[in-house]
């Protein structure tokens, strides 16, 4: 497995990958040269992109984990586990003060390993993404 820190990844492969696991493809966003990242790491198995996790951070206090993606394909070998490790290095790294993330009451397990904690937290969708 080859994991590139903040390197460009294709806005189609990051599409592919949206979908392959059951979310939005939100190609256009993805392709829009506004968006930004504070950090992401993709992860290749050959040339495929088969994990990926995105991070956006005032850089200083606060950083928020925005999607953690392993192809169902690659379920299961530890790959999220791995980006989830190498993501919060990181940030730790840069001394951000607090780490949020948003996911769902049956990952609850998964994220409870790295220490995060459930609180309460509101989402809003303002309009609908393809």
């Amino acid at each position: 497995m080859l994991y590139r820190y903040n390197e460009p990844v294709a806005p189609g492969a990051l599409a592919d990958l949206r979908q392959a696991v059951g979310w939005n493809r939100m190609e256009q966003a993805y392709a829009d040269p506004r968006l930004t990242s504070y950090c992401h790491i993709a992860a290749y198995e050959g040339d495929a992109l088969v994990g990926y996790i995105d991070c956006v951070s005032n850089g200083v206090t606060d950083a928020y984990i925005q999607d953690l993606m392993i192809h169902p394909a690659h379920q299961g070998r530890g790959i999220g586990t791995e980006l989830m490790h190498r993501m919060l290095a990181a940030l730790k790294e840069k001394r951000i003060y607090m780490v949020s993330v948003i996911f769902e009451e049956a990952l609850k397990p998964f994220y409870a390993r790295f220490g995060f904690s459930p609180m309460l937290s509101g989402q809003l969708e303002t309009f609908h993404c393809d």
